[in-house]
């Protein structure tokens, strides 16, 4: 069974959210007086729950917003409310959620990094008929529709960064400032490829912050002595290849290490790489071709902080935010959510409330982790069983009356196989 702990730090961080939904209502205009009809919980409430179970048209709101109330609104009522305070209504209670603190921030100090940040983005579609509000880079054939989900999350404390909304035609290396601009002396960023921008290196470095990435494929690199990288590679004997790289058209400086991919995994991308050249009539880049057989990054880490096997074992956790997508996407039922022709407005709410959920998700996890040290939880089980727990309340305040049984969200664990705290601890030191 969950300790009492986790029951009544769940319900006051919750109480702490939840209870200042009326003001942030009242301040964006989505409330101006009280109504039997119309509450800042109930909305957000539904808006979740319509997340979850597709049903989100007008008029499907209106009737799950009558359980929640006392009285009932109309679907074109609800229509009405759904305005541009309603979205500007979300947008503050989900910068509220991922603002707020559900663990202590002063239990955990990590070989001097202060924060361990994971940084990726997700896309949800939406039909093609929404392209003129949230136009998609197409296919080839048609316009498309979209949105994309920006997020960052600690590792070491599992709690959420940042969390934001964009249109998917938005580069990740634009994205990305608003990260960099949250981040404190000491703290360590991990990307992907799709947010490399040596300008934002060097903001983080001027931030006494440090940063990991992966060596995009356009980019150049040399050593002092103004030798390529390819050269380098090209002569190696050894498994690894390590020195300090000027990197790209500014040479911005930068510890760059390669190690030698096996044989099954260089082969395979390199397969990849001449089939797609082949698609479009070209020859495969050459140089391309023989970075292809080595993983390759960069970083401001020196290597007094972190030795190669330690980066290299660091950024290959990162697949846990791509698990906490999946858990996300796979507890809602966004194609049934989307599935429609909407105004602007309408669609805007719908996913800024499953983004509220994809925030609430982590942090919930996060306590259930810290109440059960000695369990691997499954963040996926944890959404879908969270989402049950939603879809099944009447009012908000009953979110914290969530209370599983750890026994039905862990994973059979795997002899050696550690969590992904755990994980990050050891590789760290």
């Amino acid at each position: 069974m969950l300790p009492s702990s986790f029951r009544s730090k769940l319900a006051v961080c919750a109480d702490s959210l939840f209870s200042g939904l009326d003001a942030i209502a009242k301040a964006t205009n989505l409330i101006e007086r009280a109504s039997r009809r119309f509450s800042a919980k109930g909305f957000v409430l539904t808006l979740m729950k319509a997340t979850l179970n597709g049903k989100a048209s007008f008029n499907d709101l209106a009737e799950a917003l009558s359980v929640t109330e006392p009285q009932s609104l109309s679907s074109q009522a609800m229509a009405k409310r759904i305005d541009t305070c309603a979205v500007a209504f979300m947008l503050e209670v989900v910068a509220a959620a991922a603002a707020a603190r559900w663990n202590r921030e002063d239990l955990i100090e990590v070989r001097d990094f202060n924060r361990v940040i994971m940084e990726d983005s997700s896309q949800i579609a939406l039909p093609a008929a929404n392209h003129p509000d949230f136009p998609g880079h197409g296919n080839g054939t048609s316009k498309t529709a979209g949105c994309k989900f920006d997020f960052a999350f600690d590792l070491v404390r599992e709690d959420v960064v940042h969390c934001e909304l964009h249109l998917p035609t938005t580069q990740d290396r634009e994205i990305g400032k608003s990260v960099v601009d949250k981040l404190r002396a000491n703290d360590l960023l991990i990307r992907d490829m799709g947010y490399f921008s040596l300008g934002e290196f060097a903001l983080i470095e001027e931030r006494g912050a440090f940063w990991l990435s992966r060596l995009p494929i356009n980019v150049t690199a040399r050593d002092a002595a103004g030798r390529p990288l390819e050269e380098l590679l090209r002569k190696a004997k050894g498994e690894v290849v390590e020195f300090v790289a000027f990197v790209g058209n500014i040479a911005h400086k930068a510890r760059l290490v390669a190690v030698r991919a096996d044989r099954k995994t260089a082969e395979k991308r390199r397969r990849e790489r001449r089939e797609e050249a082949r698609k479009h009539g070209r020859t495969p880049d050459q140089t391309a071709l023989l970075r292809d057989g080595w993983h390759l990054m960069i970083t401001n880490i020196g290597a007094d902080r972190m030795s190669t096997t330690g980066l290299f074992k660091l950024y290959g956790v990162r697949w846990q935010i791509e698990i906490v997508f999946r858990a996300w996407k796979q507890s809602s039922s966004h194609r049934a959510a989307f599935a429609r022709r909407s105004n602007p407005n309408h669609l805007q709410v719908l996913m800024l409330a499953s983004m509220l959920r994809l925030i609430l998700t982590q942090k919930v996890a996060a306590l259930l982790r810290a109440c059960h040290p000695g369990r691997w939880l499954s963040i996926e089980k944890i959404a879908r069983h969270l989402a049950s727990h939603l879809t099944g309340v009447k009012k908000l305040e009953s979110f914290s009356d969530y209370a599983p049984d750890p026994r039905h969200i862990q994973i059979g664990r795997r002899k050696g196989r550690k969590s992904l705290v755990e994980s990050t601890f050891i590789i760290l030191g």
